[in-house]
């Protein structure tokens, strides 16, 4: 067991520690707990190298092992075709401006989120075409517990201005209580709220299942456009969404309008997020001004939640947290941290002018 203490635990990825399955630079690494028990993390942009561009270049792709918000995450193998290297999770070419954009148009594909319901697995992606230019994000499905992947087809694909841009990077729990499959989502140039869908599972291949949640008339409906839930001002990136106990939701990831990692607990996906106070455990800083120990984190991003998280507990909290010092090329990696966050989901509502 971990000790329960805020701050860094420890690198999860980089040299010393994935760097025999090629992974030595990388970043994200959202996690979910596969049906077998082991903990499936998903990776963005991946270099075997010993900074950012050097070496084999994949993304997305898959680590496996053991760990949760108390105990110390360790890989044991790798997804995909090869458990000692982590290859791309399906065959794509990195193009860029240098080829004309003439080796099929892609810069990289972006993972969002891991969504586990039932036996399997699934995967939502972000397809670029330069940095920050989505052109279409899709889901894919893993029935192995994360060693393999495959695409669930065309009706799993989705516009990159769908709801005005607001849906491309998620983040997604499913609620047994209700059979719904939640879904988050946000653009990817960090700019934007947070807006929220849901699916049921035996949909999550068919975009036209997909209902937003929104606010016409007076009153929040499902099947309307998309609103956003979040508060004007408030502007995320990265985004994790999470039910850790019946009536107990975790919506928080990077808050780009802060430069810091940020939570709210609620009692439901469709809870006041405008009343809810946003907890931000972790904090960015200066390179100089840097104290893991303290949670103040240069160029800070991710924040994602791990199993096993628990509130009202200093160090009950887990979340792998990323940082890329993009000047130098490294580090650019993902560490594990612990956290205190409050239960809010339990208190009283607070009157709300606007219905939510």
């Amino acid at each position: 067991m971990l000790p329960l203490i805020d701050g860094k635990v420890v690198d999860i990825t980089g040299p010393g520690r994935t760097d025999r399955f090629g992974v030595t630079c990388t970043d994200l690494g959202a996690s979910v707990l596969a049906p077998n028990g082991k903990l499936v993390s998903v990776f963005g942009d991946t270099f075997s190298g010993r900074r950012v561009g050097q070496g084999d270049w994949r993304s997305p792709v898959v680590l496996i092992g053991t760990g949760d918000a108390n105990h110390e995450i360790v890989y044991e193998s790798a997804g995909g075709p090869d458990p000692d290297y982590a290859r791309q999770l399906w065959h794509y070419i990195h193009d860029d401006s240098a080829s004309g954009w003439r080796r099929g148009g892609i810069s990289t594909v972006i993972p969002s989120d891991l969504l586990r319901v039932g036996d399997s697995l699934y995967l939502h992606a972000i397809v670029n075409h330069g940095f920050g230019t989505v052109i279409w994000t899709e889901i894919w499905r893993s029935d192995d517990n994360g060693e393999s992947w495959a695409h669930l087809g065309e009706q799993a694909k989705f516009p990159a201005g769908l709801h005005d841009g607001y849906a491309q990077c998620w983040s997604w729990d499913f609620d047994p209580d209700d059979g719904w499959v939640y879904v988050v989502a946000t653009g990817f140039q960090r700019d934007k709220g947070i807006i929220l869908m849901r699916v049921r599972p035996e949909d999550i291949g068919r975009r036209s299942q997909y209902f937003s949640w929104g606010f016409a008339g007076g009153r929040w409906r499902w099947g309307r456009q998309a609103t956003p839930i979040t508060p004007p001002g408030e502007h995320w990136g990265e985004l994790t969404f999470r039910r850790t106990a019946p009536g107990t939701w975790v919506l928080g990831g990077f808050l780009a309008s802060s430069y810091a990692l940020g939570y709210r607990v609620v009692p439901a996906p469709v809870a006041n997020m405008h009343t809810t106070p946003v907890q931000t455990p972790i904090r960015g800083s200066s390179w100089p001004g840097e104290d893991h120990a303290a949670s103040q984190v240069a160029q800070l991003y991710g924040g994602y939640l791990l199993p096993g998280s628990r509130f009202d507990i200093t160090g009950g909290v887990g979340l792998v947290v990323s940082q890329w010092h993009t000047d130098r090329g490294w580090p650019y990696r993902a560490m594990q941290f612990k956290a205190k966050l409050k239960d809010t989901s339990r208190k009283p509502r607070q009157p709300d002018e606007i219905n939510l």
